[in-house]
């Protein structure tokens, strides 16, 4: 690659803190973590209404740090979770509440600062911009720069077009907002990075649909997010029947199929696996939350938690039956790749991009077959069960895709531009 690289460090800058960050925000943090310490990185970029905010390197690396510090401590959460698990806390204890972190007087001094012009304050002729968040796309305005400056390359991640095709999933308004997001890109686009062919697909459709001029997209598959090398086998939960769902709360993941399958498990309490759900509140999530918190079938097997670590979080999926999507729609489905990596079982909604990113390693169901998905649960929960065999020996055999080859695909195809 012989262009200098600008990171777009926008999203980066308008966060607290990182800590939990859903799939987008966790995909932007690796892009960031590898682009912060490459050679070719001449600066970052933030938004600016007369032009971009030029960030030295350095501040790039300082603003990295102060939004992904160190893991924090989890471990009182994850002793009640795990002590929940193995059967030696109550039935009925209540979850740590997870209350939102507070920046620090320090980050929030240093906030400014992250938006102080450093030389030089121009962007580097001919240098390759890289937009991975698509932070405040739906502001064009912001992006007008790049209409004057032909001799540079911009390269935009799209992540999915479920807005557009499935607006009854999100927030109000949201579809509009996304679609001015996308109408930004498509205009200033050179070339598109996603996650996946059918994303890529759709992609090329709402292209020729736009009657927009065409561009390259590089497809790549993104690693697991949890891939380090802290233990993961416990021999305490591997003998304990759990199972994990690792989302957002929102309507599109499909909860309410899981807890109306558990309250059906429920009835048999000697039967009745546990389940975990791992994720913080989105929107239009409150029948989901009373159902968690109210229904008193489940009360002792459901348990939410978004208090634990990545290496605790590898930990708890590692020894689980299975990892649950039975989501409607995604445009990867980054845990499955997650849990799949750890030779963990998915049982997961039959859509094109789980095939896709599970690489037919998953077992697949329709998200409203609620009795397919209680068949799935109560044979995962036998331990001789052949189709439980047959799912762990899959999951084993899934070619796990790995950040060094991920990187170096996604750099071959800029150094093509």
């Amino acid at each position: 690659m012989t262009r200098p690289i600008v990171y777009d460090a926008t999203h980066l800058v308008s966060l607290g803190e990182a800590a939990n960050a859903a799939g987008i925000g966790r995909l932007d943090l690796a892009f960031a973590r590898h682009f912060a310490a490459h050679p070719r990185l001449a600066c970052g970029a933030h938004y600016g209404f007369r032009g971009p905010h030029v960030l030295a390197p350095a501040r790039l690396a300082r603003i990295l740090a102060d939004v992904a510090p160190a893991a924090p401590d989890d471990s009182a959460e994850w002793t009640r979770l795990r002590d929940w698990l193995l059967g030696t806390a109550p039935a009925d204890c209540a979850p740590t509440p997870t209350r939102p972190r507070k920046a620090s007087s320090e980050s929030l001094w240093r906030t400014p600062l992250r938006l102080a012009n450093d030389a030089p304050r121009a962007l580097p002729h001919s240098s390759l911009y890289l937009n991975i968040a698509q932070h405040a796309c739906e502001f064009p305005a912001l992006f007008r720069w790049l209409a004057r400056r032909p001799d540079m390359r911009a390269v935009f991640f799209v992540h999915d077009l479920l807005p557009l095709d499935r607006p009854e999933f999100f927030r109000p308004g949201y579809g509009p907002l996304f679609r001015r997001r996308i109408d930004t890109i498509l205009r200033h686009a050179d070339a598109l990075l996603t996650t996946s062919h059918a994303v890529a697909e759709r992609l090329e459709r709402e292209i020729a649909a736009r009657g927009a001029a065409r561009v390259p997209i590089h497809v790549e598959p993104p690693p697991s997010t949890l891939a380090d090398t802290s233990e993961t086998r416990d021999d305490a939960l591997a003998r304990r029947d759990y199972f994990v769902f690792v989302s957002t709360l929102e309507p599109r993941k499909n909860h309410l199929t899981l807890l109306n399958v558990w309250r059906a498990l429920a009835a048999d309490a000697r039967r009745a696996p546990k389940l975990v759900l791992v994720g913080g509140r989105g929107w239009e999530n409150e029948q989901i939350v009373d159902m968690v918190n109210r229904c008193e079938a489940i009360r002792p097997f459901v348990r939410r938690t978004n208090g634990i670590s990545a290496p605790h979080l590898r930990r708890l999926i590692a020894n689980a039956n299975a990892l649950l999507m039975p989501s409607f729609a995604e445009g990867y489905g980054l845990p499955v790749v997650e849990a799949l990596s750890l030779g963990t079982p998915a049982i997961v909604s039959d859509i094109p991009v789980f095939r896709e990113a599970a690489r037919e390693r998953a077992e697949f169901l329709s998200p409203i077959d609620g009795l397919g998905w209680k068949r799935a649960v109560l044979d995962f929960t036998e331990a001789d069960s052949p189709r439980r065999r047959a799912a762990i020996r899959a999951a084993q055999t899934f070619e796990a895709p790995n950040w060094k080859d991920y990187f170096e695909r996604i750099e071959a195809f800029l150094a093509s531009l």
